[in-house]
C-alpha cells in the first residue's frame, strides 16, 4: 500500500493551457463554418422566412397608426404577409422595443435586413470591447470576438434576424457596471431587456434572493419605464391584449398548441423544458410535467441565488455573476437557441478564471477542455436542429454547471511559484 500521506496525482492542481495557434486556428475555422451556415439559406431569409419579419411587420404596424392592434393575431399577420407566406405565432414582446425596429421600416424588407444584420454584428463587437477586461492582455480583444464568432448560437441568431444579441448587449453592459460598483445603473440597463422577460426577470429574482438591493433599485424604475413606454406605443387595449397572449403561452400546457398550430416547437428550445418536451413520454399528464418544470426552474434558481451572496471578492463575484447567467438561460421557459448566445458571457468569464495562473484538479482539467468543446460544435447543433432535440443540449449545460461549480472551490486566485505549477497544454509551443 502506499503510505498514508501520499497526494493521488490525479488530485494534483494543474493549469490548464492552450496554444495560441491551436486556439486561434480552432476559432477561426469554427467562425468560418458558422458564417458558411449563414450564407447557404441567404435567399429563403431574404424570402423572409425566418423571424425577421415578425419585428419589421409589427414596426410597420407601428409606424402606419396601427399599434392598438400590434397584439391582433389576424391583424398582425396582414402586414407579415406583405413580406413573407409564413403565418407567425402572437407576438410575445414588450411593444417599447419595435421603438428600435421603426426606422428600419422606412427601407425594403430585404435593405433593412442587411442593415439590422451589421448592427448586431456591431453589438457584437461592443460585447467584445466590454468582456475583454475578463482576460486581459495584447490578444484580449481578438480572443473575445473571435470565441464569440466561433459560437453558433450567436450566428443562428443573425441568421433568424432574433432580437438575441440586443439583449446580450445589455447583460454584458450590466456586468460592466456591475463589476464596476455602479449596481443601480447595472440594474437600469438590464430592466431595458425586458422586452426577453423570460430571461431578465429570472436574473432580477436571483438578485433579489441574493439580497442584492442596489441592484434592484436601479432595476424597478427600469421596469416601470419600460412599461410606461410600451403603453405609450400601445395603448392600454394593447397591453391588455399583450397580457391575454402572455397568459395563452405562459404554460407548460400551452406548448401543444403552440406546436400545432404556429409550429413553435419546445423541443428547439435548448432548456430544462425543452429537455421534458423532448424526454418525456407523450403520456405524462401535463400536472406531472408543471411541476417538474417548475421545481427544477426554482431549484437552480436558488441556487444561483446562494452562489451570488455568498462571493465576497472580485473575482468570486464574476464567476457568481456568470452562474447566475448561466442558470437564467438553462432554465428560461420560452428561449430557443438564438437565446442561447447569452451563455458567451459565462463562457468567456470562466474562460478566463480556468486559465493560467489559475489552477484546477488534474482528473477534471480534460472533462473541462471537453465540455467546453461541444459548446463550440457547430455540426451538433445543426444536428439537434434538424432532429427538433435541442432540448437535450440542457443536458451538457447543467454538467458543465456542476462540473463548475465543484473546480469552482478548487481554484487558485493567486500565482502558484513557477517551479510547482504543471500544465496540461492541447500543444506544447
Amino acid at each position: 500500500m502506499p503510505p498514508a500521506n501520499r497526494q493521488d496525482s490525479t488530485n494534483n492542481p494543474i493549469q490548464i493551457r492552450l496554444d495560441h495557434r491551436v486556439l486561434f486556428g480552432f476559432l477561426i475555422l469554427t467562425s468560418v463554418m458558422n458564417a458558411v451556415v449563414l450564407f447557404i439559406p441567404w435567399k429563403e431569409i431574404m424570402a423572409g422566412k425566418n423571424d425577421f419579419p415578425v419585428f419589421y411587420s409589427s414596426a410597420q404596424m407601428v409606424h402606419e397608426g396601427r399599434a392598438s392592434d400590434l397584439y391582433d393575431f389576424d391583424a398582425e399577420n396582414r402586414f407579415v404577409h406583405r413580406v413573407s407566406d409564413v403565418t407567425r405565432a402572437p407576438n410575445n414582446h414588450l411593444p417599447y422595443e419595435l421603438l428600435i425596429f421603426v426606422p428600419l421600416t422606412f427601407l425594403p424588407f430585404g435593405a433593412a435586413h442587411i442593415l439590422w444584420t451589421l448592427i448586431s454584428l456591431a453589438m457584437l463587437v461592443g460585447v467584445a470591447l466590454m468582456m475583454q477586461d475578463i482576460r486581459p492582455g495584447e490578444s484580449s480583444f481578438a480572443v473575445a470576438i473571435l470565441t464569440i464568432l466561433a459560437f453558433f448560437p450567436v450566428w443562428y441568431c443573425l441568421l433568424q434576424g432574433q432580437d438575441s444579441i440586443l439583449l446580450l448587449l445589455f447583460f454584458a453592459l450590466s456586468f460592466w457596471f456591475w463589476k464596476r460598483g455602479q449596481d443601480d445603473l447595472a440594474g437600469f440597463v438590464l430592466a431595458v431587456g425586458l422586452f426577453r422577460p423570460q430571461l431578465v426577470l429570472p436574473f432580477a429574482f436571483v438578485a433579489f434572493v441574493a439580497g442584492k438591493w442596489k441592484f434592484l433599485r436601479g432595476f424597478v424604475p427600469g421596469a416601470i419605464l419600460v412599461l410606461i413606454a410600451s403603453t405609450w406605443v400601445v395603448g392600454l387595449h394593447g397591453m391588455g391584449q399583450y397580457g391575454k397572449v402572455l397568459i395563452s403561452q405562459g404554460t407548460q400546457g400551452s406548448a401543444s398548441a403552440l406546436a400545432s398550430q404556429w409550429q413553435v416547437r419546445p423541443g428547439l428550445m435548448a432548456t430544462w423544458r425543452g429537455f421534458l418536451w423532448v424526454c418525456l413520454p407523450a403520456w405524462v399528464p401535463s400536472g406531472l410535467r408543471s411541476v417538474l418544470l417548475l421545481s427544477g426552474t426554482f431549484a437552480g434558481l436558488f441556487f444561483a441565488a446562494k452562489k451570488l451572496r455568498a462571493a465576497k471578492d472580485q473575482p468570486s463575484f464574476e464567476l457568481a455573476l456568470a452562474f447566475v447567467v448561466a442558470t437564467v438561460a438553462v432554465v428560461s421557459f420560452h428561449s430557443f437557441l438564438n437565446d442561447f448566445s447569452l451563455l458567451i458571457i459565462p463562457l468567456l468569464i470562466f474562460g478566463r478564471y480556468l486559465g493560467p495562473p489559475n489552477c484546477v484538479p488534474r482528473k477534471s482539467a480534460r472533462v473541462i477542455l471537453t465540455v467546453g468543446f461541444v459548446f463550440f460544435l457547430t455540426p451538433l447543433y445543426l444536428v439537434m436542429l434538424t432532429t427538433d432535440k435541442v432540448g437535450l443540449f440542457m443536458a451538457v449545460e447543467v454538467a458543465a454547471l456542476w462540473l463548475l461549480n465543484r473546480v469552482l472551490g478548487h481554484l487558485s486566485m493567486s500565482e502558484l511559484p513557477s517551479h510547482s505549477e504543471e500544465a496540461l497544454s492541447v500543444v506544447v509551443a
